[in-house]
């Protein structure tokens, strides 16, 4: 279970550094609706994700990580 969220900055994203590795972390993610979001980061460059992104993680070797699809896919 997530850790509460962190309302007060963005969502971290930096280039590419093309050696992505998205891993679930310990803290939480408060959105603008007051839910508590599970956090990914990637090991590679430090970006961060949550499922309300327009957008999803692919680790380095082109898959979607598992831990990621269950989280986008509910």
């Amino acid at each position: 279970m997530p850790l509460p969220g962190r309302p007060t900055r963005q969502l971290q994203v930096w280039p590419c550094q093309s050696s992505c590795r998205w891993q679930v972390t310990d803290d939480g993610w408060l959105d603008a609706a007051a839910e508590t979001l599970r956090l990914f980061r990637c090991a590679g460059c430090g970006s961060e994700w949550v499922r309300t992104e327009g957008w999803t993680p692919v680790d380095a070797d082109g898959q979607v990580p598992p831990a990621v699809v269950i989280d986008r896919d509910g």
